[in-house]
């Protein structure tokens, strides 16, 4: 009977340690990855140390197995809550299918990609603009960033550069995908990739045509990977950025929509106005 029980607690233990393990590779963020790993270290090493008690029972052994299942229930969930913390505070992405973050507000956020040294963008504009860079993200907006990216490039003599993005880093992120679920997530990103080309091949086309009826010499730089470190790139001396205020690069096909302005507040680019005033678009001076 002791023998029965002892494999009975052992493999529900290995069963949960290898379920952990799946979470821990296949989870899409830090914290449902963090939470797999500390269930697998109370449940799973729990009745693993179980399942040896039953295989030596003595008071000895079951003693020992009490004191290490006391230790890990009083230090698992603690370490757990500061790494969470910790990750949290420290600006680790969350999910791109996260609906709702109730931390927003309690907890300050740093910047996990950037540095906490980057150099804050001016959010006047200067004497100077060489050269303009207006962002192509199809959606509400983009009219009105155009004609304001024609008009600093005429008043100011400067380049037109439309920047042409497709946010692969959000809309490769499908959510968390079971097992043997890879070739249907590999299916959507492409998919959604396509869509996400036509739409702005659509946005390119549009600045085009308002350059040329303007008669604006311009250039066009295609792009694809994270929207922020290409847009960061770009940020030179004498660089002005222009952005739709109300579109964002994964073109409307991400499942939750982006806010461009705290997008890039996030990572400490700063535009002119921080307000949000109609359909005006995002302006940020180097």
């Amino acid at each position: 009977m002791m023998a029965l029980l002892s494999a009975l607690f052992l493999v529900a233990g290995a069963g949960l340690c290898l379920i952990a393990a799946v979470g821990v590779l296949r989870l899409p963020d830090y914290f449902m990855r963090m939470h797999a790993a500390t269930k697998a270290g109370v449940a799973g090493c729990g009745l693993l140390l179980i399942g040896v008690a039953f295989a030596e029972p003595s008071p000895g052994m079951w003693i020992k197995v009490a004191i290490a299942i006391v230790f890990l229930l009083l230090t698992q969930p603690i370490a757990g809550h500061l790494l969470a913390r910790a990750g949290y505070v420290a600006g680790v992405p969350l999910w791109g299918g996260t609906s709702d973050d109730q931390l927003k507000g309690e907890l300050r956020r740093g910047d996990f990609d950037q540095p906490a040294t980057a150099r804050p963008r001016r959010t006047k504009m200067q004497k100077g603009i060489d050269q303009v860079v207006l962002g192509l993200a199809s959606g509400r907006g983009l009219e009105t960033a155009i004609a304001e990216a024609l008009e600093l490039a005429r008043t100011h003599k400067a380049d037109l550069v439309g920047l042409a993005i497709v946010d692969t880093k959000t809309l490769h992120n499908v959510g968390p995908v079971p097992l043997g679920g890879n070739h249907y997530a590999a299916q959507l990103r492409n998919t959604l990739t396509t869509k996400a080309r036509h739409r702005m091949a659509e946005a390119v086309q549009s600045f085009e045509q308002a350059a040329r009826a303007a008669n604006i010499r311009f250039a066009v730089s295609v792009e694809e990977g994270d929207p922020v470190a290409i847009l960061r790139a770009q940020l030179d001396r004498g660089v002005t950025l222009v952005l739709p205020r109300h579109a964002w690069f994964d073109h409307g096909l991400a499942e939750k929509q982006i806010d461009p302005a705290a997008r890039l507040a996030r990572h400490r680019i700063t535009p002119a106005e921080a307000s949000d005033k109609g359909d005006a678009p995002i302006v940020v001076f180097s």
